[in-house]
Formats: C-alpha cells, structure tokens, sequence
C-alpha cells in the first residue's frame, strides 16, 4: 500500500477514536454546573475548532500533487499536534470542573 494512504489511514483511525472522545467530553460537560459549563465552553470550543482544522487538513493529503507531499504532512502533523494540545487542555478543565 502507498505511503499516502497508510498515512491517511492512521489519521483517519485518529480522528473517529478522537470524535468519540469529543462526544464523551460533551457529555461529561453536560453534568457540570452552570458556571463549570461556562469555564469550560472556551476549551471545548477550541478542541472542535482544532479537529476541524485537523480534518480539513488530512482531507488535502488526497488532492496533494506529489511535489507538495512533504509540506501537507508537515501541515497535517502540525494541526494534530494543535489539536492534541487542545484536547488535553480541555480534558484538564473538565477534570478541575468536577
């Protein structure tokens, strides 16, 4: 199999274990009170805001000409690792909220 496609792959996996994740965060975001909620609304919008950046990110992997193979990858990496960063900053929020 390609490199392209087994990266895709890996990034794909990610992101759906990652929207499960984000669907557990909701929940758990809904059990807080009111003001934890507003405490946490900020973070939780930044994680969505990031995966979908991260997204659209992996989706260009299919469109990228050859030539601009290396730079998507080191775009798409760069947005994981914002996403991620955001997530576990978002996970710390709700962890301190209970």
């Amino acid at each position: 199999m390609e490199t392209r496609e087994l990266y895709k792959q890996k990034y794909e996996a990610q992101l759906h274990e990652w929207s499960a994740r984000l669907d557990v965060m909701k929940a758990q975001t809904e059990k807080l009170s009111a003001q934890a909620k507003l405490d946490a609304k900020p973070h939780l919008d930044a994680v969505h805001s990031k995966f979908n950046i991260a997204k659209a990110k992996l989706n260009e992997i299919a469109t990228a000409a050859d030539d601009k193979w290396h730079g998507v990858v080191t775009d798409v990496d760069h947005a994981w690792k914002e996403f991620k960063a955001a997530a576990d900053g978002a996970l710390d929020a709700l962890k301190s909220s209970k």
